[in-house]
């Protein structure tokens, strides 16, 4: 998965967003980010150890 992937799904995992706006130019990114999205929320073991490494910082 790539990061771009990785951030728009981890930002639609969190309990506490019901929407994100993501906003380009580019119909290319347009595409990949409605494919992304539409992959749905992280796995939890995915979701939790991303929320781990942000902690981190």
């Amino acid at each position: 998965m790539s990061r771009h992937e990785l951030i728009l799904r981890f930002t639609l995992s969190h309990p506490g967003v019901s929407s994100a706006i993501v906003g380009t130019s580019n119909p290319e990114h347009l595409r990949t980010n409605v494919a992304a999205a539409s992959r749905g929320p992280l796995p939890p073991d995915t979701y939790a150890e991303a929320t781990r490494r942000l902690a981190a910082i």
